[in-house]
C-alpha cells in the first residue's frame, strides 16, 4: 500500500493517471479501493465531453461511497472522499466535508499509517481547502 499512496499523490498527467488505473489490477488489497475510485473521478479532468466528464465521476464515486458504506471506519476511504469532495465542482453537490474533515482529525492520531503518511495527509487536507 505504501506504493499505491505515493503512486496516487504523484499523479500529474493523465498516463500517469492511467497508468496508475491500469496498475490496480496487480495490487491484492481491498483498501487500494479509494483511491482507485478517486483516480476514475480524475478521468473527468482529461475528457472535453460533459457527459464523459460526469460518468467518470459517477463512476469513481460509486466505487468510493460503496467502501465508505463497507468500511466506514477507514480514514483513508474518508480522506480520499474528503480530497475528491474539495476539488469537485459545487454543483455536482458532492459533499460530506464536515463530516470526514471532523473523522479523520478525530481518527489520525490512532491511525494504523506511518507518521509520515498522516502528515501528508493533513497537507494535503489544508492545501486542498485553501483553493
Amino acid at each position: 500500500m505504501p506504493e499505491v499512496r505515493a503512486d496516487f499523490h504523484a499523479i500529474l498527467t493523465e498516463d500517469e493517471l492511467m497508468l496508475f488505473i491500469d496498475e490496480m489490477d496487480n495490487v491484492n488489497c481491498e483498501f487500494k479501493l479509494p483511491y482507485l475510485a478517486s483516480a476514475i473521478m480524475r478521468q473527468a479532468e482529461f475528457t472535453n465531453w460533459p457527459f464523459r466528464k460526469l460518468n467518470h465521476f459517477k463512476e469513481g464515486k460509486k466505487v468510493l461511497e460503496d467502501f465508505i458504506s463497507e468500511n466506514p471506519n477507514n480514514i483513508e476511504g474518508r480522506y480520499v472522499r474528503l480530497l475528491c469532495q474539495l476539488n469537485a465542482p459545487s454543483f455536482l453537490n458532492y459533499d460530506n466535508i464536515d463530516e470526514d474533515r471532523a473523522f479523520v482529525n478525530k481518527h489520525i492520531e490512532t491511525a494504523n499509517l506511518t507518521e509520515d503518511y498522516k502528515k501528508i495527509m493533513l497537507f494535503n487536507i489544508k492545501k486542498h481547502s485553501n483553493k
